[in-house]
């Protein structure tokens, strides 16, 4: 059973047939040995020394534990150095494959004609480019009712005071009703609109870092757990998330922010009794609810969905590396 999973294993290593994929680091396996190399060949010297002695105990002393123990590390160390040496293959062929399925879905999904996304565009890029607009927007929102609320609460203390000289003084506050829309725009926006805004930005530097980050410095990690016997697992789950932290994190990015570039003012005729308001406007104003409801499900719910796809991958991953090797 283990020598068809490795064949299989090893058929997968094969390049595909398109390096089209420009989100992809070309050699990635030059990248984790620069990093760490001199600690994985270590490790890999001392894990030697150690089935060598379990396989020379076992031959001198007859226990067959040594003997087994022997063999399957070495099987396990094998597998790690042709995991390591054929990770850039790895890399090439999932991101073509991830990234042909993120060009089929935008051209389904008609954002084919998007700002941020061009032919050839990679998911990082793109996922980057809808995560600022959308930021953009909350920014704008933020300033404008800002702007707003002090407009309308200082109109709220307009006053007019009439004196009769010897009887009496009469104040009327005229603009008093306009508290109640300074206090709507301040509810809006310390509600919604700012944790939106930060909620954003934080994705934003996160999206960054994994981008840049992740390849450089957690495989390496990753791959000096794996081969060590005792933090065997431990590497395994670290590559599956290098992986999906990788690839699956930007395509979940780009395509929901997809939605928010697609789902237009369209879509909000059919709400339009609901966000139509005197003062924040209809569906074609660029400052109603309706531009609060998009912001919505980018800044707090759509990462949630990511999250749990991305620890369905790593739970996968994960078994997938254990019962391979």
């Amino acid at each position: 059973m283990r020598r068809s999973l490795l064949y299989l294993y090893l058929l997968l290593l094969i390049p595909p047939l398109s390096y089209a994929a420009l989100s992809c680091i070309a050699d990635a396996t030059s990248i984790v040995l620069s990093e760490q190399g001199t600690l994985i060949s270590g490790v890999i010297i001392f894990t030697v020394i150690i089935i060598s002695i379990a396989y020379l105990l076992g031959s001198f002393t007859g226990n067959p534990a040594f003997t087994v123990f022997a063999k399957d590390e070495a099987y396990h160390l094998g597998f790690s150095i042709a995991l390591l040496i054929s990770f850039s293959m790895i890399i090439l062929f999932s991101c073509s494959a991830v990234d042909m399925f993120f060009k089929t879905t935008f051209e389904k999904i008609g954002a084919g004609s998007s700002s941020c996304y061009e032919s050839g565009e990679n998911m990082t890029t793109t996922a980057l480019c809808f995560l600022d607009d959308a930021k953009s927007d909350a920014q704008r929102l933020s300033e404008r009712y800002i702007a707003e609320n002090i407009h309308y609460m200082m109109w709220s203390t307009y006053t007019v005071s009439i004196n009769i000289p010897l009887l009496n003084t009469l104040s009327a506050s005229t603009g008093a009703y306009k508290r109640v829309v300074a206090s709507q725009y301040d509810t809006v926006l310390n509600t919604f609109v700012f944790p939106a805004l930060l909620s954003l930005r934080i994705q934003e530097l996160f999206l960054g870092f994994v981008s840049e980050n992740v390849i450089r410095w957690l495989l390496p990690i990753a791959f000096l757990f794996r081969i060590f016997i005792p933090t065997r697992q431990m590497g395994n789950i670290l590559i599956a998330l290098s992986i999906g932290l990788y690839l699956i994190v930007p395509f979940m990015y780009a395509f929901n922010f997809a939605m928010y570039e697609v789902i237009g003012n369209e879509e909000c005729d059919q709400f339009r009794t609901a966000i139509e308001d005197n003062h924040f406007g209809g569906c074609w104003n660029q400052n109603s609810f309706w531009a609060v409801a998009r912001l919505i499900p980018q800044a707090f719910f759509l990462p949630n969905l990511t999250i749990a796809i991305l620890i369905a991958f790593l739970t996968g991953a994960n078994k997938a590396l254990r019962v391979i090797g």
